[in-house]
């Protein structure tokens, strides 16, 4: 006899109940990021309404934009009128980040013969209307060096250019690469990442928005990206329900 059976025995003549052993916590990364984002965003939220310390940071990021934003070194960047900075602002427009999601959307579904990419697709633009636009408007934050937000108006925080661009890119590209292998993977969400990045300093370097505007942007698309995707993840049938003549 081994000595976990000898340990369960003499549990057993104890007159105790068999020892079960003790279950492992894996947490769900999925859930990890998801709670991070939330806290990142809750604290960036709670910064803007009560004038936290990270408004200091605001203003000094973008006194040092200012500072160089129409030097001869750094100008070619956004006071042209094709500057790169402007065009990549673009991008965050609904008018070119929604039309992008929909021709991939359709494609995929007519290619795949399934309508799920034209649902991820929608889901993901109504949760993105669905919690900017309130926000801007409850939140009212005034964007650099424009006077207070009238009632009603949709203010700067969070970064609906961010999001719109995070948001429709992101749920495009990911619909087009999966199942496809890592050499192909990779790749674009090394594409996604610098998309982000590009679009959120050049908001920043346009003076469209605060610094803390387009962070909170990146974490809100980040939940809307994750939420999507669960909402219309595959369902699996009951096992019985499965069954043929059950």
């Amino acid at each position: 006899m081994d000595k976990t059976s000898e340990d369960q025995v003499s549990v057993e003549v104890a007159g105790g109940a068999p020892a079960t052993p003790r279950r492992r916590l894996n947490p769900d990364p999925a859930r990890l990021i998801a709670g991070g984002l939330l806290l990142i965003l809750a604290i960036l939220t709670v910064n803007v309404l009560f004038h936290g310390p990270l408004t200091g940071l605001d203003e000094r990021i973008r006194g040092a934009v200012l500072a160089r934003w129409d030097s001869p070194t750094w100008g070619w960047l956004g006071t042209a009128a094709h500057g790169p900075a402007l065009r990549l602002t673009d991008l965050g427009t609904t008018m070119v980040a929604v039309p992008v999601l929909a021709a991939v959307a359709l494609a995929l579904a007519i290619r795949r013969r399934t309508i799920r990419p034209v649902l991820v697709a929608l889901t993901g633009v109504v949760l993105l209307t669905g919690t900017v636009i309130p926000a801007k408007i409850i939140i009212a934050r005034p964007g650099p060096g424009l006077p207070a937000v009238v009632p009603g108006q949709f203010g700067a925080f969070p970064s609906g250019h961010t999001s719109t661009a995070c948001v429709c890119f992101s749920l495009a590209v990911l619909m087009l690469v999966a199942g496809q292998p890592a050499r192909v993977r990779y790749p674009a969400l090394a594409g996604l990442a610098a998309l982000w990045l590009a679009v959120g300093v050049a908001l920043v370097w346009c003076d469209y928005h605060w610094f803390t505007d387009v962070v909170a942007g990146w974490a809100l698309s980040g939940l809307i990206i994750q939420l999507t995707f669960w909402i219309n993840r595959p369902r699996r049938l009951p096992a019985a329900a499965s069954r043929p003549g059950s």
